[in-house]
């Protein structure tokens, strides 16, 4: 049970959080925008898009967290 709440507490920090967030609601204003008027299929749905905004969201502060722990001297 513990190995379980470390994984958590290593992948799903406060920056992840803000992350899923930030790309929710910008996903979503999008879909408001324009994405609800579209006849592609990702853009029309907003369950679909509130998807793509929380991976994109959890994946873009995910990228930049980690370049800022990286060791640069090993390079």
């Amino acid at each position: 049970m513990k190995e379980n709440n470390d994984f958590w507490k290593k992948n799903l920090t406060w920056w992840h959080v803000a992350g899923i967030a930030a790309g929710l609601l910008l996903s979503l204003l999008y879909w408001y925008k324009s994405g609800q008027f579209s006849d592609n299929i990702l853009k029309k749905s907003p369950i679909l898009m509130a998807i793509w905004g929380i991976l994109t969201g959890y994946i873009l502060i995910d990228l930049v967290k980690s370049s800022k722990n990286r060791d640069d001297s090993s390079y």
